[in-house]
């Protein structure tokens, strides 16, 4: 039997890790193969049959309320006397779009951290128009300085038209957003 001559700069615990390298890669090229084989074997069941979508069902077309039935909601004052609902809203001078402007050029952001978010502000519109009761609605607001300058800006509307209920002036509460952008 005759030895391989190995070169002298071969080192022999490096042909020993070699060796060990060899033998570690066989092992581990076996037991992968042995797996892979046992993964390819399952059952396959057939597919569940698939049945189609129910047909959706046409409901009856909304009828049209008749003009000349007239439902008005009757509604019961707070203690303090001001009403939920009433038969015609206070109105802004100009409209909605009126209002949102002037709260969009009386605004004026606080000094400090910049915030955004929206504010809720509770007010009342009296008989007589005007904005009193201004407050921020509970857990609505941002943070003081904002709650305040949303507060302040609000206080500031001109009168309103006032709210009307069985054909006289009634005070109604509103809530409007104010939003910091």
């Amino acid at each position: 039997m005759s030895r391989v001559q190995q070169p002298d700069n071969y080192h022999p615990a490096m042909v020993t890790t070699t060796r060990f390298f060899g033998l570690g890669l066989l092992l581990m090229a076996a037991t992968t193969a042995r797996a892979q084989n046992s993964y390819n074997w399952w059952d396959a069941r057939p597919p569940a049959p698939v049945s189609p979508p129910p047909r959706p069902t046409r409901k009856p077309a909304p009828v049209a309320p008749s003009s000349a039935i007239v439902v008005v909601i009757d509604s019961l004052p707070f203690t303090t006397g001001k009403y939920t609902y009433v038969e015609v809203m206070p109105a802004f001078p100009g409209g909605t779009e009126s209002m949102l402007n002037f709260l969009r050029k009386n605004l004026q952001r606080p000094r400090g951290p910049r915030q955004h978010g929206r504010i809720l502000v509770n007010l009342i519109v009296s008989t007589t128009g005007e904005v009193t009761e201004v407050q921020v609605a509970p857990g609505h607001g941002l943070s003081p300085a904002y709650d305040a300058a949303a507060v302040a800006c609000v206080s500031r509307l001109p009168k309103f038209t006032p709210g009307r209920r069985n054909g006289s002036a009634v005070p109604m509460s509103l809530t409007l957003p104010v939003i910091f952008q």
